[in-house]
């Protein structure tokens, strides 16, 4: 059997994605599936782009909005400013040609890899989400083949997550660098280094095979130089923000969301 990597949501932490680079090349993997924001957030999205220019990669929403200038406030022009100042002609052009989705088939399943949705790099869908929206997940879009997908592995919400549904499985692969742990309680909290990690996913079985065989799924869980990073980020116009969600694995604006976190939401009753 062969392994891949796939990686997601660097969002310019360098150290971070270092330290997945050096564990995937220590278990000589030798491809690495990206899906999508590489940038943003983090003050090195160059060199992290730079890192990855061998990897098959999707677009996230932080590609979408450098895309597209989408700047609706002060701190989107602060964001876009110092994107477009830091990133090569190389690396934009790069951005502009990323698909939205890949699919491949690894021992028999159809496996299909985008950043948020099938149609949408900018949508949420969450551990707690109602089954029907997850279950939109594995159906064909005008960005993929006709076909519902065996594995759905998708990202954008910065947590680690499989689940099983309809025999199909869903994963969500986790952030490098900037993960969270969404489900939050200051009674019930453990300890942030938990969370605080760089996460990444391997696969295991018949890469490009049709015919059904074994297959296995690995999430892996990194410590890095939190600090180091941070020492490196002085130019980031939202630093304390970006140190907050480091260090505490707290998402910035996780109270706007509070309703969909209630743990209350896991009354079976409500499916």
């Amino acid at each position: 059997m062969n392994k891949i990597a796939i990686i997601s949501d660097v969002h310019g932490n360098y150290e971070a994605l270092k330290t997945v680079l050096a564990d995937i090349e220590k278990r000589k993997i030798n491809h690495i599936y990206c899906l999508g924001d590489v940038i943003g957030k983090g003050s090195r999205s160059n060199e992290c782009l730079d890192l990855l220019k061998n990897c098959t990669m999707t677009y996230g929403n932080w590609e979408d909005f450098f895309n597209k200038k989408s700047c609706a406030n002060e701190l989107d022009k602060k964001r876009y400013k110092l994107l477009n100042k830091q990133l090569s002609k190389e690396n934009k052009d790069r951005l502009k040609t990323l698909p939205l989705c890949y699919e491949i088939y690894i021992s028999g399943r159809l496996i299909r890899m985008f950043h948020a949705t099938p149609s949408n790099p900018r949508d949420n869908v969450l551990e707690i989400d109602r089954i029907d929206k997850m279950y939109k997940q594995f159906l064909p879009t005008k960005h993929t083949n006709n076909e519902i997908a065996d594995v759905v592995i998708y990202a954008h919400t910065h947590t680690q997550n499989l689940m099983k549904l309809y025999n199909r499985t869903l994963i969500n692969v986790g952030s490098v660098g900037n993960a969270f742990d969404i489900i939050r309680n200051k009674e019930k909290d453990g300890k942030y280094e938990n969370t605080t990690n760089a996460d990444y996913l391997i696969i295991e079985g018949e890469i490009d095979s049709k015919e059904h065989a074994d297959i296995r799924f690995e999430f892996v869980s990194l410590n890095y130089d939190r600090n180091l990073e941070l020492q490196e980020s002085k130019t980031n116009p939202e630093l304390e923000s970006y140190t907050k969600e480091l260090l505490t694995g707290k998402f910035r604006n996780i109270e706007k969301y509070k309703n969909n976190f209630d743990e209350s939401y896991y009354d079976i009753n409500k499916f």
